[in-house]
């Protein structure tokens, strides 16, 4: 009876909903509230999470914990800016050149003109000087993809993450900048002015860097490379003509003995000699010979390749190769400018881009750890020989975009 009466209630209504169908149209299917989650939501919810959300708490993270251990904020920094003042006095910023002078790790062993062009900041308090200068770090990581043409976003978030990224914007070292002088100058390689002067400039911050002006010769910009040679000396000699050339006859001396105190710690190829039981002597060698040897690739990769048009980024990541190699010191923010070779061939996420990772396991220095120096060996080489390579982007690594739900049709 109950059934019936149920019936005939819900018949009673049909007429009064067609005459409101008619009226204002079919009503739309309502989704459901909840719903299961898809596997490619699930993937954009861990992306933003993992490149999105835990670089900037990593960072915060380390940053409170570097204060609470004691370690203060631009360790790295801080000669940098007490330099800039003794270049304003017309003093020297350097030290005698022996190893008591040298233990401590706080001293200026930079070309003066890096004192020079990091003058603007030494006008505030050192703590103020050394968070624009960590603010300007972070900036230039970002533009430096930017300038390489890197568009996807987790690229970014992934390269924050990357320990030698971080370790370099804490204590204030130059690293991200010469990145970003590498790859203005690579954007800018047939430019007349543009790329001399940012070579010139990178290569005066930090010798190491010279092979860069090899690179330009092979690829037939000889004219390029005599403009950042020339530009760089005058620009060096006239930094050390400010402080009266003081420091300037004991320079190769302290860059020696700061060498031999510290290369066994670091991750060179020196340091990777030592663990070897080379003297010091046989490991500096060795890694010269490797040295060479890659400079020589710079300039075969372009003769016998004449016309491809992947020759000229391989010799420009041989020439970076090539200055690793030449380096006895390879500190952990060092590995900052591998954010360059990678950029250069994997404009979107691909496994390489993880690889930089693997520095977590060995924090600072290696100590001359046989394991420590063997991992950051193997993760700096293994990304400048991959990079040579064409990239192998994996299905699950590549760019997603949020689920899009199609409109319900309505009569």
């Amino acid at each position: 009876m109950a059934r019936e009466s149920g019936a005939g209630g819900t018949a009673a209504y049909r007429p009064v909903a067609k005459a409101a169908e008619k009226l204002f149209g079919r009503r739309p299917v309502e989704s459901p509230l909840l719903s299961a989650p898809t596997r490619s939501g699930l993937r954009l919810a861990a992306d933003k999470v993992l490149f999105g959300a835990l670089p900037p708490l990593t960072l915060a993270l380390l940053l409170v914990a570097r204060f609470a251990a004691g370690k203060h904020f631009g360790f790295d920094y801080k000669p940098l800016w007490q330099a800039s003042h003794h270049v304003f006095h017309g003093e020297s910023p350097y030290p005698p050149p022996h190893a008591s002078a040298l233990r401590d790790e706080q001293q200026f062993v930079y070309p003066p003109i890096a004192a020079v062009m990091a003058a603007p900041l030494a006008v505030f308090p050192f703590i103020v000087a050394a968070i624009l200068f960590a603010a300007i770090e972070l900036v230039g990581t970002v533009l430096t993809l930017r300038v390489l043409g890197v568009r996807d976003w987790r690229c970014y978030g992934l390269a924050l993450l990357w320990l030698p990224v971080i370790e370099n914007i804490l204590i204030g070292s130059i690293s991200s900048l010469l990145a970003l002088g590498l790859a203005v100058a690579w954007r800018h390689r047939d430019s007349r002015w543009t790329a001399p002067l940012v070579v010139a400039a990178v290569i005066s911050a930090k010798v190491f860097l010279w092979p860069v002006l090899l690179w330009l010769v092979a690829t037939r910009r000889g004219m390029a490379g005599l403009r950042a040679l020339a530009i760089a000396v005058v620009g060096v000699l006239g930094s050390w003509a400010v402080i009266g050339f003081a420091g300037l006859g004991s320079y190769p001396r302290l860059l020696d003995v700061l060498s031999r105190l510290e290369q066994w710690k670091s991750y060179s190829a020196v340091a990777f000699g030592l663990v070897l039981g080379l003297s010091a002597g046989e490991a500096r060698a060795l890694a010269l010979v490797a040295c060479f040897v890659v400079l020589a690739g710079v300039v075969l990769s372009v003769r016998l390749r004449r016309g491809n048009p992947d020759a000229d980024r391989h010799a420009f990541i041989l020439a970076i190769a090539a200055a690793f190699l030449f380096s006895p010191i390879i500190w952990m923010h060092y590995l900052a400018i591998l954010v360059v070779p990678i950029a250069l061939t994997r404009r979107t996420l691909t496994p390489l881009w993880f690889v930089p990772l693997a520095m977590w396991a060995t924090p600072g220095q290696s100590h001359g750890h046989a394991w420590q120096v063997t991992l950051g060996l193997l993760v700096w080489v293994g990304v400048l020989v991959a990079s040579l390579w064409p990239a192998w982007p994996l299905p699950a690594l590549r760019r997603r975009r949020a689920p899009v739900v199609a409109p319900v049709p309505t009569t």
